[in-house]
């Protein structure tokens, strides 16, 4: 079985409205129903020998999360201040997160946890825990030039999204979905909490 973790967001902010509105523009994914996150730990492989351990690897994963996060409300308050593109195979527009030291405690946290487990990174992943907010994917380059110069205006100042929930994704032959919630913070007030981070 092939997974990620990502933590999804509060939906109905008015700042994830318009990142929704951005990416329905400018994402090719968009149309796929995929859920708008950042990706805490990339794609890995773990191979089952009953349903039962994978109930329980799942019920490890929630348990280390909320020793890490119960609590600790106000690290849900995830501020975006800047925007970076990169071009490969397929272009990328991303926004750049401020992580707090306590989302990036629990997933150095979950990295060894899935190493001492066995679990197999698509990729070469390192420890480090330096993720983007993929908004504008491209599969002709020359497209990416407008998106750009939108992003630029659109994302100007930074802002504050409420993350919702730390999800264990899982690869289906057609897309990633979500499987399960392995923690969950307690919506507040956003405009309350914005208020409050700017005061």
């Amino acid at each position: 079985m092939e997974y990620f973790i990502g933590l999804t967001f509060d939906p109905g902010s008015i700042h994830h409205q318009k990142v929704e509105s951005f990416r329905s523009r400018f994402d090719t994914k968009f149309g796929k129903n995929e859920n708008l996150q950042l990706t805490i730990l990339p794609p890995f492989s773990v191979d089952f020998r009953s349903n039962q351990e994978a109930e329980d690897f799942e019920e490890e994963l929630q348990e280390l999360l909320e020793g890490h996060l119960y609590g600790l409300t106000e690290i849900s308050q995830i501020e975006f201040n800047g925007i970076t593109f990169s071009v490969g195979k397929k272009g990328v527009i991303s926004l750049t997160p401020i992580i707090s030291p306590d989302i990036i405690h629990c997933h150095e946290s979950l990295y060894f946890f899935l190493k001492e487990y066995g679990v197999k990174f698509k990729n070469n992943s390192s420890s480090a825990l330096k993720p983007l907010l993929p908004i504008g994917r491209f599969d002709l380059i020359d497209h990416m030039g407008p998106a750009i110069e939108t992003a630029k205006m659109e994302f100007s100042s930074p802002f504050v999204m409420d993350a919702m929930s730390f999800v264990l994704f899982e690869k289906t032959p057609k897309e990633w979905k979500a499987k399960n919630n392995l923690f969950d913070f307690e919506l507040r007030d956003h405009f309350f909490f914005v208020n409050e981070m700017y005061a």
